[in-house]
This record gives structure tokens, C-alpha cells and sequence, in this order.
């Protein structure tokens, strides 16, 4: 089974407009207990804001959270992939790009993010069931291999007496 990018879309995500003030935006990501807040204009996603560019541009910049929009300080050069891609396909694409979050579509409609984290996990539980299959398939060969021989062992006296003559 193929592991898809739909499958580990986060969709709880705070979706705020440009204009809302960084500290309710962080207030918000504190509420739903999420990493990072989705941000608008006009119901389009424009960008995303993460606690990565809250410790940057808002508190290392030494800028008041209460006086600046979200729209100021989000990062706007978005990576998107299309819902129906596959995790490997994903990871990828955030390799190459250099980011950790990628934005999910279906067609020309937002669903939400999926994070490197959560493709990482599917991938390595998947990686854990194809061997634990595989080492199934292993013993069973090994098994009847062993079974083979023994029988072979206990049919050599028969065979030994048929090369004799006897």
C-alpha cells in the first residue's frame, strides 16, 4: 500500500487574514496546540506563519507582537503538493526545497499542511511492516529448505542401497 499525502494532512490549523495581529495569531496556535497558523487575504492562503518566524522576525527582531500584523512577518515563498502524491514523492520535494511544511491541494482547493515529521513516521512504520512481512516469508523459506533436507537425510539409506545394487 502506498503511503499518500492526504493521509497526513493537518487540517486544525488556524486560517487568520493578513492584518490579524501577531499576538492573537500565537494566541490562537496556543489554543489548537499547533506549531504553525495559516495566513490570508481575501480567503486566498498568501503564506504561513511558524514559531520559526516568531522567534525570528518577531522576538530575536525585538518587534512588538501587539503592534505588527501576521501579514508582515509570515513567510509568503509557499511549497505546495497535490493531495494525491505519494509521502516518498513529499519528502522530496521539502528536500529540494528546504523546508519541513509543505501545503496541500486537491485541484485548486486548500486542505491544509502536512509536516516532514509526520511523513517520516508513516514512512518508517511502513518500512517496519514490509520487513516484518519479509522476514515471515524468510523463516517459512528456511523451514521448508530444513524440512527438505531432513527428508532427503532420511532417505539417503534407501538411496545408498539402490547405488549398491541391493
Amino acid at each position: 500500500m502506498t503511503c499518500l499525502v492526504a493521509e497526513y494532512v493537518r487540517e486544525n490549523l488556524p486560517m487568520l487574514d493578513e492584518e490579524t495581529p501577531v499576538i492573537e495569531v500565537v494566541q490562537q496556535m496556543c489554543e489548537r496546540q499547533v506549531t504553525s497558523s495559516i495566513v490570508t487575504h481575501g480567503g486566498e492562503v498568501i503564506g504561513i506563519f511558524t514559531e520559526g518566524d516568531l522567534m525570528k522576525r518577531v522576538v530575536n527582531a525585538g518587534r512588538d507582537p501587539t503592534k505588527l500584523s501576521v501579514g508582515e512577518v509570515c513567510s509568503r515563498q509557499l511549497v505546495s503538493i497535490e493531495a494525491d502524491s505519494a509521502c516518498h514523492t513529499a519528502v522530496l520535494k521539502m528536500r529540494s526545497n528546504g523546508c519541513r511544511r509543505l501545503m496541500v491541494y486537491r485541484g485548486a482547493r486548500f486542505l491544509g499542511l502536512v509536516k516532514i515529521q509526520d511523513l517520516a513516521l508513516a514512512m518508517a512504520t511502513a518500512t517496519r511492516q514490509r520487513s516484518s512481512f519479509l522476514n515471515v516469508i524468510v523463516w517459512a523459506t528456511l523451514a521448508l529448505v530444513c524440512g527438505l533436507i531432513v527428508m532427503l537425510i532420511l532417505q539417503l539409506p534407501h538411496v545408498v542401497d539402490l547405488v549398491q545394487g541391493g
